[in-house]
Protein backbone atom coordinates (compact mmCIF):
# COMPACT_ATOMS: atom_id res chain seq x y z
CA UNK A 1 0.00 0.00 0.00
CA UNK A 2 1.43 3.38 -0.98
CA UNK A 3 1.11 6.63 1.30
CA UNK A 4 1.45 10.00 -0.04
CA UNK A 5 2.79 12.45 1.53
CA UNK A 6 2.12 16.40 1.88
CA UNK A 7 4.29 18.25 -0.33
CA UNK A 8 5.80 20.38 2.45
CA UNK A 9 6.91 16.94 4.46
CA UNK A 10 8.17 15.46 1.55
CA UNK A 11 10.79 18.56 1.07
CA UNK A 12 11.38 18.75 4.63
CA UNK A 13 12.30 14.92 4.45
CA UNK A 14 14.67 15.45 1.17
CA UNK A 15 16.21 18.80 3.14
CA UNK A 16 17.49 16.55 5.24
CA UNK A 17 19.03 13.77 3.52
CA UNK A 18 22.71 13.99 2.43
CA UNK A 19 22.98 15.00 -0.98
CA UNK A 20 25.30 11.63 -2.27
CA UNK A 21 22.09 9.71 -1.17
CA UNK A 22 19.70 12.12 -3.20
CA UNK A 23 21.96 12.05 -6.17
CA UNK A 24 20.89 8.25 -6.14
CA UNK A 25 17.36 8.95 -6.17
CA UNK A 26 17.69 11.44 -9.33
CA UNK A 27 16.44 8.46 -11.93
CA UNK A 28 13.13 7.64 -9.82
CA UNK A 29 12.34 10.61 -7.84
CA UNK A 30 10.04 12.40 -11.14
CA UNK A 31 10.09 15.80 -9.98
CA UNK A 32 9.43 17.49 -12.99
CA UNK A 33 5.80 15.67 -13.64
CA UNK A 34 4.92 15.99 -9.17
CA UNK A 35 6.60 18.95 -8.54
CA UNK A 36 6.77 21.32 -11.43
CA UNK A 37 5.65 25.19 -9.71
CA UNK A 38 5.71 29.16 -11.21
CA UNK A 39 7.71 31.34 -9.19
CA UNK A 40 5.77 34.73 -8.65
CA UNK A 41 5.83 37.80 -7.05
CA UNK A 42 3.79 40.62 -6.17
CA UNK A 43 4.21 44.31 -5.93
CA UNK A 44 5.80 43.99 -2.79
CA UNK A 45 8.68 41.65 -1.55
CA UNK A 46 6.45 38.33 -1.47
CA UNK A 47 7.80 35.93 -3.88
CA UNK A 48 5.44 32.54 -4.16
CA UNK A 49 6.25 29.33 -5.71
CA UNK A 50 2.83 27.85 -7.04
CA UNK A 51 1.62 25.21 -8.61
CA UNK A 52 -1.37 22.50 -8.87
CA UNK A 53 -2.24 19.20 -7.27
CA UNK A 54 -2.93 15.96 -9.48
CA UNK A 55 -6.32 14.92 -9.02
CA UNK A 56 -7.41 11.18 -9.48
CA UNK A 57 -10.34 11.93 -11.48
CA UNK A 58 -9.12 14.40 -14.14
CA UNK A 59 -12.56 16.42 -13.94
CA UNK A 60 -11.73 17.37 -10.14
CA UNK A 61 -11.10 20.92 -9.31
CA UNK A 62 -7.61 21.25 -9.08
CA UNK A 63 -6.23 21.65 -5.44
CA UNK A 64 -3.69 24.98 -5.55
CA UNK A 65 -0.54 24.70 -4.01
CA UNK A 66 1.75 27.41 -2.45
CA UNK A 67 5.36 27.46 -1.30
CA UNK A 68 6.61 30.90 0.37
CA UNK A 69 9.90 31.63 -1.28
CA UNK A 70 9.95 35.56 0.30
CA UNK A 71 13.88 35.78 1.42
CA UNK A 72 14.35 37.21 5.22
CA UNK A 73 17.10 38.52 6.50
CA UNK A 74 18.13 36.51 9.53
CA UNK A 75 19.13 39.17 11.77
CA UNK A 76 16.39 41.79 11.39
CA UNK A 77 13.41 39.33 10.07
CA UNK A 78 13.13 41.91 7.33
CA UNK A 79 11.96 41.32 3.59
CA UNK A 80 14.52 41.34 0.58
CA UNK A 81 13.08 42.47 -2.48
CA UNK A 82 13.80 41.15 -5.49
CA UNK A 83 13.40 42.35 -8.45
CA UNK A 84 13.25 39.01 -11.02
CA UNK A 85 14.14 35.82 -10.90
CA UNK A 86 15.72 32.66 -13.10
CA UNK A 87 15.69 29.15 -13.15
CA UNK A 88 18.61 26.73 -14.30
CA UNK A 89 18.14 22.61 -12.94
CA UNK A 90 16.56 23.40 -9.63
CA UNK A 91 18.40 26.27 -8.70
CA UNK A 92 17.08 30.10 -9.07
CA UNK A 93 18.99 32.56 -9.18
CA UNK A 94 17.42 35.98 -7.50
CA UNK A 95 18.36 39.86 -8.29
CA UNK A 96 18.68 42.73 -6.34
CA UNK A 97 20.65 46.15 -5.94
CA UNK A 98 24.10 45.63 -6.42
CA UNK A 99 23.80 41.42 -5.26
CA UNK A 100 22.47 38.55 -6.80
CA UNK A 101 21.50 34.91 -4.98
CA UNK A 102 21.71 31.47 -6.10
CA UNK A 103 19.26 29.49 -4.30
CA UNK A 104 18.51 25.46 -4.15
CA UNK A 105 15.21 26.03 -2.26
CA UNK A 106 15.28 21.97 -1.75
CA UNK A 107 18.69 21.56 -0.02
CA UNK A 108 17.86 25.03 1.72
CA UNK A 109 21.53 26.07 0.11
CA UNK A 110 22.50 29.67 -0.58
CA UNK A 111 26.07 31.42 -2.44
CA UNK A 112 26.14 35.54 -2.28
CA UNK A 113 27.35 37.12 -5.30
CA UNK A 114 28.46 41.20 -5.35
CA UNK A 115 27.78 42.74 -8.94
CA UNK A 116 28.55 46.01 -10.21
CA UNK A 117 26.44 49.29 -9.61
CA UNK A 118 25.71 49.69 -13.42
CA UNK A 119 22.15 48.00 -12.54
CA UNK A 120 18.58 48.03 -13.71
CA UNK A 121 16.04 46.18 -12.67
CA UNK A 122 14.47 46.43 -16.38
CA UNK A 123 17.37 47.50 -19.00
CA UNK A 124 19.41 43.92 -17.82
CA UNK A 125 18.79 40.01 -18.32
CA UNK A 126 20.22 37.67 -16.46
CA UNK A 127 20.39 33.46 -17.24
CA UNK A 128 22.15 30.66 -14.91
CA UNK A 129 23.81 27.60 -17.06
CA UNK A 130 26.80 25.96 -16.64
CA UNK A 131 30.06 24.35 -18.48
CA UNK A 132 29.55 21.36 -16.26
CA UNK A 133 27.71 21.10 -12.86
CA UNK A 134 30.86 22.03 -10.94
CA UNK A 135 31.10 25.04 -13.63
CA UNK A 136 28.13 27.23 -12.93
CA UNK A 137 27.75 30.82 -15.11
CA UNK A 138 25.63 33.75 -14.81
CA UNK A 139 25.18 35.80 -17.84
CA UNK A 140 24.47 39.04 -17.70
CA UNK A 141 24.03 41.44 -20.75
CA UNK A 142 21.71 44.74 -22.44
CA UNK A 143 20.87 45.01 -25.52
CA UNK A 144 21.03 48.89 -26.64
CA UNK A 145 17.86 48.70 -28.70
CA UNK A 146 16.06 47.68 -25.48
CA UNK A 147 17.57 50.29 -23.16
CA UNK A 148 17.00 54.24 -22.78
CA UNK A 149 20.78 55.95 -23.24
CA UNK A 150 22.44 52.31 -21.79
CA UNK A 151 25.15 51.01 -24.03
CA UNK A 152 25.07 47.06 -24.81
CA UNK A 153 26.83 45.05 -22.46
CA UNK A 154 27.90 41.20 -21.54
CA UNK A 155 29.19 40.09 -18.71
CA UNK A 156 29.38 36.46 -17.39
CA UNK A 157 30.18 35.11 -13.67
CA UNK A 158 31.63 32.10 -12.45
CA UNK A 159 29.47 31.07 -9.57
CA UNK A 160 32.19 28.54 -7.68
CA UNK A 161 34.91 31.56 -7.33
CA UNK A 162 32.32 34.39 -7.67
CA UNK A 163 34.69 36.81 -10.37
CA UNK A 164 32.80 38.70 -13.17
CA UNK A 165 34.51 38.85 -16.73
CA UNK A 166 33.05 41.55 -19.78
CA UNK A 167 32.82 40.09 -22.60
CA UNK A 168 33.79 42.24 -25.51
CA UNK A 169 33.78 42.59 -29.38
CA UNK A 170 29.91 41.57 -28.98
CA UNK A 171 27.46 43.68 -31.19
CA UNK A 172 23.72 43.66 -30.86
CA UNK A 173 21.84 43.90 -34.41
CA UNK A 174 18.77 42.61 -32.62
CA UNK A 175 16.93 42.86 -29.34
CA UNK A 176 15.06 41.06 -26.57
CA UNK A 177 11.38 40.92 -27.10
CA UNK A 178 9.11 42.19 -24.21
CA UNK A 179 7.84 40.69 -22.40
CA UNK A 180 11.13 38.56 -21.73
CA UNK A 181 11.31 35.08 -22.06
CA UNK A 182 14.62 33.61 -20.90
CA UNK A 183 15.56 30.22 -19.83
CA UNK A 184 18.19 27.27 -19.38
CA UNK A 185 18.18 24.19 -21.02
CA UNK A 186 21.20 21.96 -20.61
CA UNK A 187 23.32 24.80 -19.08
CA UNK A 188 22.58 26.96 -22.15
CA UNK A 189 21.01 30.17 -22.02
CA UNK A 190 18.08 30.54 -24.55
CA UNK A 191 15.82 33.83 -25.36
CA UNK A 192 13.58 35.02 -27.86
CA UNK A 193 15.12 37.81 -29.78
CA UNK A 194 13.66 40.35 -32.51
CA UNK A 195 15.76 41.76 -35.82
CA UNK A 196 15.09 45.28 -36.74
CA UNK A 197 12.71 43.84 -39.41
CA UNK A 198 10.71 42.05 -36.09
CA UNK A 199 11.46 38.83 -37.50
CA UNK A 200 11.68 36.64 -34.35
CA UNK A 201 14.30 34.14 -33.92
CA UNK A 202 15.89 31.85 -31.06
CA UNK A 203 19.27 33.17 -29.79
CA UNK A 204 21.62 31.15 -27.49
CA UNK A 205 24.62 32.08 -25.51
CA UNK A 206 27.73 29.75 -25.45
CA UNK A 207 29.28 30.03 -22.14
CA UNK A 208 32.55 27.94 -24.27
CA UNK A 209 33.01 30.83 -27.07
CA UNK A 210 31.29 33.50 -24.57
CA UNK A 211 29.25 34.58 -28.14
CA UNK A 212 25.64 34.51 -28.85
CA UNK A 213 24.78 31.93 -31.39
CA UNK A 214 21.30 32.43 -33.18
CA UNK A 215 19.34 28.96 -33.41
CA UNK A 216 16.58 29.46 -35.63
CA UNK A 217 13.43 31.18 -36.46
CA UNK A 218 10.33 30.86 -34.88
CA UNK A 219 8.16 28.62 -36.44
CA UNK A 220 5.52 31.43 -37.23
CA UNK A 221 5.29 35.02 -38.29
CA UNK A 222 5.75 37.40 -35.12
CA UNK A 223 3.02 39.48 -34.13
CA UNK A 224 3.80 41.51 -31.34
CA UNK A 225 0.14 41.31 -30.35
CA UNK A 226 -0.27 37.92 -29.63
CA UNK A 227 1.23 36.25 -27.05
CA UNK A 228 4.35 34.19 -27.18
CA UNK A 229 6.58 32.36 -24.66
CA UNK A 230 9.37 29.85 -24.55
CA UNK A 231 9.90 26.47 -22.63
CA UNK A 232 11.42 23.49 -22.08
CA UNK A 233 9.68 20.46 -23.02
CA UNK A 234 10.55 16.73 -21.70
CA UNK A 235 13.80 18.21 -20.28
CA UNK A 236 15.14 18.24 -24.13
CA UNK A 237 13.88 20.03 -26.35
CA UNK A 238 12.81 23.57 -26.54
CA UNK A 239 9.17 24.45 -26.81
CA UNK A 240 7.87 27.65 -28.38
CA UNK A 241 4.39 28.90 -27.33
CA UNK A 242 1.97 31.26 -29.47
CA UNK A 243 -1.92 32.58 -28.82
CA UNK A 244 -3.45 34.57 -31.51
CA UNK A 245 -5.57 37.61 -30.06
CA UNK A 246 -8.25 37.62 -32.37
CA UNK A 247 -9.42 33.59 -32.04
CA UNK A 248 -7.65 32.70 -28.86
CA UNK A 249 -6.02 29.85 -30.46
CA UNK A 250 -3.27 28.27 -28.91
CA UNK A 251 -0.05 26.64 -30.76
CA UNK A 252 2.78 24.81 -29.48
CA UNK A 253 5.90 23.43 -31.48
CA UNK A 254 9.27 21.42 -30.31
CA UNK A 255 12.51 21.40 -30.90
CA UNK A 256 15.00 18.79 -30.17
CA UNK A 257 18.35 21.32 -28.76
CA UNK A 258 20.74 19.51 -30.13
CA UNK A 259 19.45 17.48 -33.39
CA UNK A 260 19.37 19.97 -36.23
CA UNK A 261 15.71 19.29 -36.85
CA UNK A 262 13.01 22.16 -38.14
CA UNK A 263 9.89 22.29 -35.47
CA UNK A 264 6.98 19.97 -34.66
CA UNK A 265 4.05 21.49 -34.30
CA UNK A 266 2.78 19.58 -31.03
CA UNK A 267 -0.24 20.90 -29.59
CA UNK A 268 -3.04 23.25 -31.10
CA UNK A 269 -5.86 24.42 -28.27
CA UNK A 270 -8.71 26.15 -30.25
CA UNK A 271 -11.24 27.00 -27.77
CA UNK A 272 -12.81 30.29 -28.43
CA UNK A 273 -13.40 30.71 -24.41
CA UNK A 274 -9.98 30.57 -23.79
CA UNK A 275 -8.78 33.76 -22.30
CA UNK A 276 -5.87 36.19 -23.80
CA UNK A 277 -2.80 34.62 -21.43
CA UNK A 278 -0.99 38.34 -20.86
CA UNK A 279 -2.59 41.40 -22.39
CA UNK A 280 -0.44 43.81 -24.72
CA UNK A 281 2.16 45.88 -23.68
CA UNK A 282 3.18 43.37 -20.64
CA UNK A 283 5.90 42.92 -18.58
CA UNK A 284 4.46 39.66 -17.16
CA UNK A 285 5.81 36.80 -18.98
CA UNK A 286 3.89 33.50 -19.50
CA UNK A 287 5.18 29.67 -18.37
CA UNK A 288 3.42 26.53 -19.16
CA UNK A 289 4.44 22.68 -18.82
CA UNK A 290 2.55 19.54 -19.63
CA UNK A 291 1.84 17.49 -16.40
CA UNK A 292 2.06 13.51 -16.29
CA UNK A 293 -1.45 12.99 -18.29
CA UNK A 294 0.08 15.55 -20.92
CA UNK A 295 -2.60 18.37 -20.34
CA UNK A 296 -0.85 20.95 -20.59
CA UNK A 297 -0.88 23.72 -17.45
CA UNK A 298 -0.59 27.76 -18.47
CA UNK A 299 -0.44 30.85 -16.83
CA UNK A 300 -2.44 33.75 -17.28
CA UNK A 301 -2.69 37.42 -16.12
CA UNK A 302 -5.79 38.81 -15.93
CA UNK A 303 -6.33 41.67 -18.26
CA UNK A 304 -7.05 44.62 -15.59
CA UNK A 305 -3.22 43.36 -14.27
CA UNK A 306 -4.31 42.73 -10.83
CA UNK A 307 -3.69 38.80 -10.78
CA UNK A 308 -2.81 35.72 -12.05
CA UNK A 309 -4.64 32.25 -12.70
CA UNK A 310 -2.85 28.98 -13.59
CA UNK A 311 -5.25 27.12 -16.41
CA UNK A 312 -5.12 23.58 -16.89
CA UNK A 313 -6.84 21.95 -20.34
CA UNK A 314 -8.79 19.16 -19.98
CA UNK A 315 -9.25 18.44 -23.59
CA UNK A 316 -10.39 19.91 -26.60
CA UNK A 317 -13.62 21.80 -25.28
CA UNK A 318 -12.65 22.32 -21.72
CA UNK A 319 -10.27 23.93 -19.32
CA UNK A 320 -9.77 24.51 -15.35
CA UNK A 321 -8.53 27.63 -13.96
CA UNK A 322 -7.99 28.76 -10.64
CA UNK A 323 -7.13 31.57 -9.13
CA UNK A 324 -3.20 31.90 -7.97
CA UNK A 325 -2.94 35.46 -6.60
CA UNK A 326 -5.53 38.42 -5.66
CA UNK A 327 -2.95 40.72 -5.58
CA UNK A 328 -1.37 44.04 -7.50
CA UNK A 329 0.72 42.83 -10.28
CA UNK A 330 2.13 45.74 -11.74
CA UNK A 331 5.67 44.58 -12.03
CA UNK A 332 6.04 40.92 -11.14
CA UNK A 333 8.49 38.48 -12.50
CA UNK A 334 7.43 34.55 -13.19
CA UNK A 335 9.24 31.99 -13.91
CA UNK A 336 9.15 28.03 -14.09
CA UNK A 337 10.56 26.26 -11.42
CA UNK A 338 11.29 22.34 -10.58
CA UNK A 339 13.00 21.31 -7.61
CA UNK A 340 16.20 19.54 -7.49
CA UNK A 341 19.32 18.34 -5.93
CA UNK A 342 21.71 19.93 -7.71
CA UNK A 343 24.57 21.52 -5.13
CA UNK A 344 25.66 25.12 -5.68
CA UNK A 345 29.27 25.45 -6.47
CA UNK A 346 31.00 27.61 -3.64
CA UNK A 347 28.29 27.01 -1.36
CA UNK A 348 29.14 28.32 1.90
CA UNK A 349 26.89 27.40 5.56
CA UNK A 350 27.94 31.31 6.11
CA UNK A 351 25.97 32.63 3.08
CA UNK A 352 23.10 30.18 3.78
CA UNK A 353 22.72 31.91 7.54
CA UNK A 354 22.37 35.17 6.32
CA UNK A 355 18.33 34.11 5.15
CA UNK A 356 15.81 32.43 6.96
CA UNK A 357 13.59 29.62 5.68
CA UNK A 358 9.80 29.70 5.78
CA UNK A 359 7.24 26.34 5.46
CA UNK A 360 4.65 26.10 3.04
CA UNK A 361 1.47 27.07 3.10
CA UNK A 362 -1.46 25.71 1.14
CA UNK A 363 -4.84 27.01 0.00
Amino acid sequence: MSLKLPYDLEEEILSRVPWKFLAKLRCVYNLEEELHRFILKDSGPTISAVGIEEQKNVVDPPSLIVQDFTLIKARSCNPIRVYKTVHCDGLLLCVMDNQLLVRNPLLKETTWIKCGSDFHERDDAYSLGYLSHCDYRILRFRCASNSINRPSRVEVCEVAPKTWKVIDNISFDWFLSVPLSILSLRGTPYCIGLREDHRAFVQSYDFYKERFQPIDDLPFSYDEMNPIALEIYKGDRLSVLEQCHKTRKICIWVKHWLMLTSWTKLVVVDIPEFPLIYPRLTLISTNYYFDKNNRLVITCNDTDMKGLSIIRVINDKEFQVIKANEGECRFPFLCSYVPSVVRIPGFSKQDTSRIRWRKCRFN
